[in-house]
């Protein structure tokens, strides 16, 4: 091989290898999220809205009871992730995780 051809094949590989770690770094910073990282089960509404802020909707649960939250996170593909924390009668959080309330009211777990 050539010195030039050996030198575009070194700088592809860089480029795929900084590819790989930029989709990398978005599906750590993913996990990263206030709402998924920090909000734990037995904390107060209040407590929750603090870390993460305002949910993007609220409402009230049928079948698992309580209410719930739906927050749009960091888009994984292209697509935002939607993330639920339910809270029961007394406002304390009681689950939590990657699909909508209305999801989660269909088949609490």
């Amino acid at each position: 091989m050539t010195k030039k051809r050996v030198l575009t094949v070194s700088i592809a590989a860089a480029f795929s290898v900084l590819a790989g770690c930029t989709a990398y770094d978005r599906a750590a910073s993913y996990v990263k999220e206030p709402v998924v990282s920090d909000v734990k089960v037995g904390m107060t509404r209040q407590q929750v809205r603090a870390i993460a802020g305002p949910p993007s909707t609220s409402a009230t649960l049928i079948h698992a009871k309580g209410t719930c939250d739906t927050y749009a996170v960091a888009p994984h593909d292209g697509k935002a992730q939607t993330y639920f924390v339910s809270f029961n009668e007394m406002g304390h959080v009681m689950n939590k995780g990657y699909q909508s309330c209305s999801e989660y009211d269909t088949q609490p777990k």
